[in-house]
Parts: structure tokens; C-alpha cells; sequence
């Protein structure tokens, strides 16, 4: 088979085609490690895809600065004119959390204290937070990015259906009780955060990005948050609301078990899944059961294999993911979740490595 451009190579897999080789993007890759990786903070986007062997990228880069702990670009109050005007390059299209942060010292890690929509009165907190979709300075630099460092690669915008922002809004204790005790406050706020992604959406795609990736965590390890009558009621409508608006191929990515809502979900026309995370599901069940409807995305460990495993390790699982995934194309791969800071950086070469010794197709 002749070898194809790194995009092509992505989009093939998410229309479940077969390329010339298993590709390899990340979700999200954290900046501490890519400068690891690279050993400076001076590189492209391009430049540490074409490092690792990756085929696409889709998050945010040091742009020359000092690398920082991942997810602060959510980081609630003030958000507004670093959405507008990023300080460093990102293809992130999320709106922040509605919540009270709290940042862990050690790491700069952001994290959630309390959900603030827990009330009729709270919505009001959505005019404080969320900035204007419409307001064309992001999109101008990211559409300047995409110039400069797109080439042959894949790119992604990440955005969210608006599930995550509610539940994380809100807070899921918050949710629960307010499912029975106040039903169309959750409703209006999922139709809040999923009106204003779509309309940004309705901006992204018009530039050259080739797909999105949704994020909207619904589950743990063990089951959904929500039963199917609940997701059906308070989530499917307004994630379709977001869905309708996209016009490019897209993966939808959840954490845990979605199985029970798998069905639900690819009823939104979401081109892949992703991460099937190993501790949740099984994706040998998954490929058999979805692979001729929906490309697999994942689903490399990130529990033990890449953060404490060794590389011999990481080698012989993706041996097997791409044994058990690759066959008949359909399949990109991936960690089951996204390459973050602790993982140990032996066993990010490692993946690289082995995914070209045993990534060729045929297998």
C-alpha cells in the first residue's frame, strides 16, 4: 500500500477505512511532557508530531513559555480575555466550569471545589463566565495556527456537547438531587452550555480544521451516571443540539463505562469513540459489537501501563490492542485517555516505537 499523508491516514480510520498503517493522536497531551519530550520549549506542533511519529494534533503548546500543569485554561472568573486573546497555542473551544476552583500547589493543577448552578437564581452566573461565542479573536489566531503549523497532519479542535460543563457545574450530588427536586433547572442549564457550543462550532467549521473530539466525561468505571430513561430525558436532546451543528467527522470521548448508553449515543452521528477505557470496557466486545458502525479510538492504559508499567510492558500492549482493534481498519490508536505529565516518559517512546513495528497494515 503506498504511504499516505498523516491526514489522511486519520480520516481514513474514521470513515473505518484501512490505511496504510494503525494511526496514532492523542486526545490531549500535557505540556510538562511535551517538553520533556522535546527537551525545550521552543518547538511546533508539527515539530513533536513528526518527534514521535504521531498524525494529527488538537491541544495546547508552550508557545516558547515555561510548560504549565494541564486544564487551568478552565479555570472559571477571568476566563473571558484569555479565551479571546491565548497566551499560548491552543485548539481548545471549551467553556469554562461554573464552579468554585481550587489549585494544588505542587502541580498548578486546577480542580473543582463546588458547582455553582444550583439554582434558578445561579443562571444569571452564566453572563459572569461564559465568554462570547461569536467573538472572532480566538478564531483569528487559531485560524493564523493553523497556517503556520498545520502541513500534512491531522488537527482537532476539542470542544464538548455540554454534559461535562453541566455535571461539573453543577456538581453530580447537586445533580442528582436536582433530577427530582428541580428537573428543568438541569435542563436549562445543559441547553445553556450546548447552545453556546454549538455556535461556536458554527465558527470552527468554517476553518481548516479536518475533525472535532468532543469531550464530555458521562460514566465511571463501573456504569454511567445515569440511568438510560435519565440520559435520554436530561442529556441526548441537548447534545444533539451540538451534533446538528457539526459538520466535520467527529470522536466523542468519555472516560468509563458507556456501554449501557452506546446505542443512545451513536444515534448523535459521532464518527469514532474513544478512550474504551481498559478498566470499563472491553474492546475486543467493543470492535465486534460497533467496529462496522463507529472507528475505536484507545485504548492503551493509562493506569499502569504507561504511568507504571515498563516498556517492555507498553510494547506488548499495543501488540495486542492493534491485534485485537486493527483488523479491517476502523481503528485509531490511542492512550486511554491522553499522554499527561506523570506518565513516564520511557514508556511514551516505547508506545511510539511499537506502534511502528507492529502498527503496518496488513498486520
Amino acid at each position: 500500500m503506498q504511504e499516505m499523508i498523516h491526514r489522511d491516514r486519520i480520516l481514513t480510520a474514521l470513515k473505518r477505512g484501512t490505511p496504510d498503517r494503525v494511526p496514532w493522536i492523542e486526545n490531549d497531551f500535557e505540556e510538562g511532557l511535551q517538553e520533556y519530550i522535546m527537551g525545550t520549549t521552543q518547538f511546533t506542533p508539527g515539530e513533536l508530531c513528526e518527534r514521535l511519529g504521531m498524525d494529527g494534533f488538537g491541544y495546547h503548546f508552550p508557545m516558547g513559555g515555561k510548560a504549565t500543569a494541564g486544564q487551568s485554561f478552565q479555570a472559571a472568573k477571568g476566563f473571558k480575555e484569555s479565551y479571546y486573546y491565548p497566551q499560548k497555542i491552543t485548539f481548545d473551544f471549551v467553556p469554562p466550569w461554573i464552579a468554585e476552583m481550587g489549585v494544588i500547589p505542587e502541580t498548578g493543577r486546577t480542580y473543582i471545589k463546588k458547582g455553582l448552578l444550583t439554582s434558578t437564581d445561579s443562571l444569571k452566573l452564566f453572563d459572569e463566565f461564559l465568554p462570547d461565542p461569536d467573538h472572532p479573536a480566538r478564531y483569528e489566531a487559531v485560524a493564523k495556527w493553523l497556517s503556520q503549523y498545520k502541513g500534512d497532519y491531522a488537527v482537532f479542535a476539542r470542544i464538548r456537547l455540554g454534559s461535562a460543563s453541566t455535571l461539573e457545574s453543577m456538581g453530580i450530588i447537586e445533580f442528582a438531587y436536582n433530577v427530582y427536586d428541580q428537573p428543568e433547572l438541569v435542563k436549562e442549564v445543559h441547553r445553556r452550555f450546548s447552545e453556546w457550543s454549538a455556535k461556536v462550532v458554527e465558527h470552527l467549521n468554517q476553518l481548516d480544521f479536518d475533525f472535532f473530539w468532543a469531550n464530555d466525561d458521562l460514566a465511571d468505571t463501573k456504569s454511567p451516571w445515569m440511568n438510560r430513561e435519565m440520559f435520554q430525558e436530561f442529556f441526548l436532546p441537548y447534545q444533539r443540539i451540538v451534533a446538528n451543528a457539526i459538520k466535520k467527522p467527529w470522536i466523542f470521548h468519555s472516560d468509563g463505562n458507556i456501554l449501557p448508553l452506546l446505542d443512545d449515543l451513536l444515534t448523535l452521528g459521532m464518527n469514532g469513540i474513544h478512550p474504551i477505557q481498559p478498566a470499563a470496557m472491553d474492546i475486543k466486545k467493543i470492535k465486534t459489537l460497533y467496529g462496522n458502525r463507529v472507528c475505536i479510538a484507545g485504548n492503551i492504559d493509562l493506569d499502569y501501563t504507561l504511568t507504571l508499567g515498563t516498556p517492555e510492558e507498553v510494547d506488548q500492549e499495543v501488540k495486542e490492542r492493534i491485534s485485537v482493534a486493527g483488523p479491517g481498519g476502523g481503528y485509531i490508536i490511542t492512550s486511554a485517555n491522553s499522554l499527561t505529565d506523570y506518565c513516564k516518559v520511557e514508556n511514551v517512546w516505547a508506545m511510539a516505537q511499537a506502534i511502528k513495528k507492529y502498527g503496518k497494515y496488513p498486520l
